[in-house]
């Protein structure tokens, strides 16, 4: 029998419609956007995703298996077939209602199938008053209906969120303590107190956004970490949550952008054309040890990260020793050992970084004496970099710490090449800065010439008024009188002859006029350049060079004096 004839004894069921087919493609369709979104959403409210896909897989299977092949006629197939995927949809929507709920599902939905539509998600609508969230999975999440649990837990996130956010905030916590809950946030290093939340509000928007973040909602002791992103006022920011609980509860830090809060090159850090000539010059010698130096809060973290991008990840080792990797640096070995890392933990890592012998390793804080000695010894070697982070406040107090530490002043000394010390002083407000006469008392005290210097700014401590006298806001930095930051550095190059000096205890004056035969400037006096150029404020100035609380009682403490230290 030719094969022509033996296809026309084939009877050809009713599922070859032209219109039964057409609502089959149709189906099949919308449940494949469904199962899609199954996958994800399943990661968001964690849900078992293997074994929903494996479920959603069987079902479709099973269903195209009655369609196709058992004899039910059009009818009967097509009726089998939805009722499977109507069944799927039930028991995926009752276990997530079991798990996280159901009411962002509305918000979802709506972006899921514009996205299948169009090519890509619709831009989200902002809301006035509100900050719009995205959650882990990118879906804008919508008020809830008034009056329910879920919509005091979106008002309570929203009062976390709202004013920080519009005035730049790069981090915000939320402690919840015994005694209520403490909202605070930071604006260009500056700590401002939010606003005031009881511990059932806290709980509400700590609730919330652990849910919009996809983090375990079930576990409310353990240390969790992830992310969302938000759009206020026009301005998109990544949000890094961390949670943490205790027998109080729940609390929270969050840290906008986190991927860019580091990603600096060395050109544009902040240093002098003079300094960023010397720091230059040091990188490319590759050899030797590097202190860099800032207190907390003041761009330690960006200064190790741009050096560290400085050198040709291509051709050399570079190797890192963090407590914790706030960044990934291209080509860059990260090590991390944890925050809660204990000294011998610590000295382990440095020890076995030195074995294998890279081309660079950075330290990024250092507080054993075996790791300092460790790293002293491999900076000996001409053809071996090594960068020490420290917690201190200028070159000098480093360079003490940095021998006391290692406790051999021939190790400490032998290798170093540089230190560079960091500050972060804000930047005064440009539209609403207020010029005054300054003092020619306090100007002689600074080392400014009376003559010269006729007008200072500072930072208005009134509010501004119009021209009927009412208080309006500066819009431009949101009353907080200050926008912005701007890094000063102190350079310290080692050289033979304050090695020499060093080496046979050389006094505190005999090192301040080695400085100055390099032409270097201490912190004090390039902040105060920024002074008399109007970019900053006399009281900035002396709020960000006060030594940090463990310097306080340091018998090398700074004068007043604009040259001297």
């Amino acid at each position: 029998m030719a094969f022509e004839d033996v296809l026309s004894t084939i009877p050809t069921g009713p599922y070859l419609n032209g219109i039964l087919l057409l609502v089959l493609v149709v189906v099949l369709f919308i449940w494949a956007c469904w199962m899609t979104w199954v996958d994800k959403d399943s990661l968001d409210v964690h849900l078992p995703r293997q074994l929903l896909n494996l479920v959603m897989m069987a079902g479709l299977i099973v269903a195209m298996f009655i369609i196709l092949i058992m004899p039910l006629g059009a009818a009967g197939g097509f009726c089998a077939f939805g009722g499977i995927f109507v069944a799927e949809i039930g028991v995926y929507l009752g276990w997530r209602y079991q798990k996280a709920g159901l009411s962002d599902l509305s918000s979802q939905f709506a972006n899921f199938f514009a996205s299948k539509g169009g090519g890509k998600t619709k831009e989200a609508k902002e809301v006035a008053g509100q900050v719009t969230i995205f959650n882990k999975s990118g879906s804008a999440m919508q008020a809830p209906d008034a009056g329910t649990p879920e919509r005091q837990q979106f008002d309570a996130a929203q009062m976390v969120l709202g004013d920080p956010l519009r005035k730049n905030a790069e981090r915000i916590d939320l402690a919840v303590s015994a005694d209520g809950a403490a909202l605070s946030y930071f604006v260009d290093g500056f700590k401002y107190d939010g606003a005031i939340m009881d511990r059932n509000a806290a709980t509400n928007a700590v609730t919330y956004l652990k849910f919009t973040a996809g983090l375990d909602m079930n576990e409310r002791r353990k240390p969790q970490v992830g992310g969302f992103r938000t759009l206020v006022d026009g301005v998109k920011r990544e949000m890094r949550i961390s949670t943490k609980g205790s027998s109080s509860g729940e609390s929270l830090s969050l840290v906008a952008d986190p991927k860019q809060r580091h990603s600096f090159t060395v050109d544009r850090l902040g240093f002098t054309e003079a300094q960023l000539a010397t720091v230059k010059s040091i990188i490319t010698d590759n050899g030797g040890l590097v202190l860099l130096t800032a207190p907390t809060g003041h761009g330690l973290t960006a200064m190790e990260y741009a050096i560290m991008r400085a050198h040709d990840a291509f051709l050399q080792h570079l190797v890192t020793i963090e407590r914790t990797a706030e960044q990934e640096i291209e080509g860059v070995n990260q090590n991390v050992i944890g925050a809660a890392a204990t000294a011998a933990e610590e000295a382990k890592q440095v020890s076995w970084v030195v074995s294998q012998e890279p081309d660079v390793i950075l330290a990024a804080t250092i507080e054993d004496s075996n790791s300092a000695r460790d790293l002293a010894g491999y900076a000996e070697n001409p053809k071996k970099r090594v960068y020490v982070g420290l917690r201190v406040g200028n070159t000098f107090e480093a360079l003490r710490h940095w021998r006391k530490l290692v406790g051999d002043d021939n190790l400490a000394i032998g290798g170093l090449r540089m230190i560079i010390a960091s500050r972060l002083p804000r930047k005064l407000c440009e539209a609403c800065k207020v010029a005054y006469t300054p003092d020619p008392t306090l100007l002689k005290k600074l080392n400014m010439d009376p003559a010269k210097v006729t007008k200072l700014y500072q930072n208005r401590s009134s509010p501004l008024r119009d021209n009927k006298g009412r208080i309006v806001p500066c819009l431009e930095c949101l009353d907080l009188t200050y926008k912005g930051r701007l890094p000063i550095f102190e350079v310290l190059v080692i050289d033979d002859d304050i090695r020499q000096l060093l080496l046979r205890n050389g006094s505190d004056n005999e090192l301040k006029a080695a400085f100055r035969k390099q032409r270097g400037k201490y912190l004090q006096e390039v902040a105060l350049d920024l002074v008399e150029e109007g970019f900053t404020s006399v009281n900035e100035v002396q709020r960000v060079l006060r030594p940090p609380e463990p310097a306080r009682t340091s018998s090398g403490s700074s004068s007043s004096g604009r040259g001297t230290r």
